[in-house]
């Protein structure tokens, strides 16, 4: 029981308010069963009081044997009083009263009482007074009945009982409403501060009240909003953080691939030079045809030298260091001397070239990386075209757009081979040919530069052939 009202706001306020409550009645009822009484028996007995004075006033005016009746007339109005009388000597004397011819009477067996109790009469009051044409001070002793009083008090303590039920359910029943008025607010804040430990704000404070708690409930709901606002940036910013670290991770994962299959691709090279060298050095076999490897050597460091230009070229473009220096270009220029480069290699596979651009196409680019990547394209294009296929390059405007494409015909890419053909050193040619399958980086240059102008960029199958399309 202890624990449960220790856990619980409610019922320890609703027992703290029983009980101060409970205290407060006892102690209200404790204070009227003692006071009022006693106030009470004060308002009698000043009452009394009055009532002598006037009486002893009207005695100093008549006789010993005239005052009977008016002795008589007191005690008949003032039921319960007691009255004694007693001269200069304390001797006791009867009280005067109508068809008594003799006074003074003294009393032989003392001072006569309606009740032998002393508890039965309030406290007494003695008056000196003297009768008219008489020099003898007599003493008049004046008691209240108590009995009034005792019948008060026997009344309070009658009624206990019901005033302690009475006290009981009062108690109970202001407990319980006093409690629910305080706590309500407060459980509502404390459901509030436990959902805002689990991070969910999707709640809302009542701000009807104007008192503190209602100031706090308003706290409560712009603090709300500003903790949902910066939970809100920070998940953002949390997301982007890891999208950067694993952008970043892809590069460091891209540039460790590059750089394993730049070594992988300059490694067999090397080690043909180095073995015709020593061969030549030796005089071995063959090798003793100096100018013939000679010849092959040379064809291999050009091979080589072409290669590292193209390595330094990605390595140019991969670097932070170097922005896009962009310039208004004319697109359809760039595309038209594009077959004087490769006219004796089209001519010498017999392939047909068809172009249809349109003119005065302008793109803001950088330029000296867009001629690079066309020129790829179109090398590509005429590389991997078959014996006496056609070539179809168009450029034209669409939508506020440039768009490029080229098309050879009589060769399809294995679908499988689509998304692979612009990583570096890829090359579909399993034997890794040079004289057939290139580099490697070409697509993957040409991948990079596009990507660094956020240019669209697409390379699919067609039934004629094979058809890469850009949209400046």
């Amino acid at each position: 029981m202890i624990k449960k009202i220790k856990g619980s706001l409610f019922a320890k306020i609703f027992a703290i308010t029983f009980l101060l409550t409970s205290i407060c009645c006892v102690l209200t009822y404790t204070v009227i069963s003692w006071l009022v009484p006693k106030t009470y028996s004060t308002t009698l007995d000043a009452s009394l009081e009055n009532t002598v004075s006037s009486f002893i006033a009207e005695l100093q005016t008549m006789s010993p044997l005239e005052s009977g009746t008016l002795f008589d007339e007191f005690l008949l109005n003032n039921n319960g009083v007691l009255l004694q009388l007693s001269d200069d000597d304390g001797n006791a004397i009867e009280l005067p009263s109508q068809g008594v011819k003799e006074f003074p009477r003294f009393l032989d067996g003392g001072i006569a009482t309606e009740n032998t109790d002393p508890a039965a009469y309030r406290a007494t009051h003695s008056y000196l007074f003297s009768f008219t044409g008489s020099d003898t001070v007599y003493t008049l002793t004046v008691a209240g009945s108590a009995h009034e009083v005792d019948l008060l008090r026997n009344t309070l303590a009658n009624v206990f009982i019901i005033l302690f039920f009475v006290i009981l359910i009062i108690a109970t029943l202001a407990s319980m409403i006093y409690s629910r008025y305080v706590t309500r607010p407060v459980l509502r804040l404390s459901a509030v501060s436990k959902n805002m430990s689990e991070l969910n704000f999707s709640w809302r404070c009542e701000e009807s009240r104007t008192d503190e708690l209602g100031v706090l409930a308003h706290s409560l709901n712009e603090m709300s909003k500003k903790l949902s606002a910066a939970l809100e940036n920070l998940q953002a910013a949390n997301i982007k953080l890891q999208a950067d670290i694993e952008h970043e991770k892809e590069l460091e994962q891209a540039q460790l691939d590059f750089f394993s299959a730049v070594s992988h691709e300059l490694k067999t090279p090397i080690t043909i030079i180095k073995g015709q060298t020593e061969g030549m050095i030796l005089n071995v076999g063959d090798y003793q045809d100096r100018n013939k490897y000679l010849s092959r050597s040379l064809e291999i460091i050009n091979t080589m030298e072409s290669m590292v230009q193209e390595i330094l070229t990605v390595s140019r473009m991969k670097s932070s260091k170097v922005g896009l220096r962009k310039e208004k270009m004319d697109f359809s220029d760039l595309l038209k001397r594009e077959y004087a480069l490769f006219e004796d290699l089209i001519v010498q596979k017999e392939i047909d070239w068809n172009e249809n651009i349109s003119p005065a196409l302008q793109i803001v680019v950088d330029k000296m990386l867009i001629q690079k990547a066309i020129n790829n394209i179109v090398s590509n294009a005429i590389l991997y075209s078959p014996r006496g296929s056609s070539i179809y390059m168009d450029a034209f405007s669409k939508n506020g757009s440039v768009v490029f494409q080229i098309e050879n015909t009589g060769v399809h890419i294995p679908e499988a081979e689509i998304p692979k053909i612009f990583d570096a050193f890829y090359r579909m040619e399993q034997s890794r040919n040079r004289k057939t399958g290139g580099s490697g980086l070409g697509l993957y240059i040409v991948k990079t530069i596009l990507e660094q102008h956020n240019i669209i960029y697409s390379l699919k199958n067609t039934d004629r052939g094979v058809l890469f399309s850009i949209r400046f």
